[in-house]
C-alpha cells in the first residue's frame, strides 16, 4: 500500500515564498550602507561597522597599574576598579579619571589590592590610574609596552602586618 502524499495548497506556498523573501530582504537590506558616503547604522538592521570600520593605528586606554617595590608592572584587573563587564568598567574608569576623581579610584583599588595575599598582586605596593597609548599591531604581536603613559593619580597599598 502506498501512502498518500499530503497535498499543499497554492496559498500556503505563496505565503511561504513571501515570508522567505521578506526575511531575506530584511537581512540583506543593511548591505546598501556600504556604498553610501554617509553610512547610517541602526538596530535591528546593522551593516556591522564594528567589524568593517577602519580602525586607528593607535589606541588610548585607561587602566589601573600596580607597581612592586622592585618597579615591576602589574595590570590591576578591572574587577578591582568597579562592577560590571570589562568594557563597562573601562568606560567608568575613563569617565571618573576625566572628571578629576582618579585619586578616589586609586584609593579604593589600593584597598582592594591590599587584601590580595597571593597571586600577581600580592607584592604590589602602589596603584596608579593611568592612560596608556598603544600601537595595536605591536600589542597583539606580543609587545605589551605602551608608547606613552600619563599617570593621573597614585595610591600606596597599605597592608596590615
Amino acid at each position: 500500500m502506498i501512502a498518500a502524499r499530503p497535498t499543499s495548497r497554492p496559498d500556503e506556498k505563496r505565503i511561504a515564498v513571501a515570508a522567505t523573501v521578506l526575511v531575506l530582504g530584511a537581512v540583506l537590506w543593511p548591505i546598501r550602507q556600504n556604498w553610501r558616503a554617509h553610512k547610517i547604522d541602526g538596530f535591528p538592521l546593522s551593516y556591522y561597522p564594528m567589524f568593517s570600520a577602519k580602525r586607528a593605528d593607535r589606541v588610548r586606554v585607561y587602566y589601573l597599574l600596580g607597581l612592586t617595590a622592585a618597579g615591576e608592572r602589574r595590570v590591576v584587573p578591572y574587577r578591582y576598579c568597579g562592577t560590571g563587564g570589562l568594557n563597562q568598567v573601562r568606560r567608568q574608569l575613563r569617565r571618573l579619571v576625566c572628571s578629576g576623581k582618579a585619586a578616589k579610584v586609586c584609593d579604593s583599588a589600593a584597598q582592594r589590592v591590599a587584601l590580595a595575599t597571593d597571586g600577581a598582586l600580592a607584592d604590589v605596593v602602589t596603584v596608579r590610574a593611568v592612560r596608556g597609548e598603544y600601537r595595536l599591531d605591536d600589542y597583539f604581536a606580543g609587545d605589551k609596552s605602551p608608547l606613552s603613559e600619563r599617570v593621573y593619580a597614585s595610591s600606596p597599598v597599605e597592608r596590615s602586618a
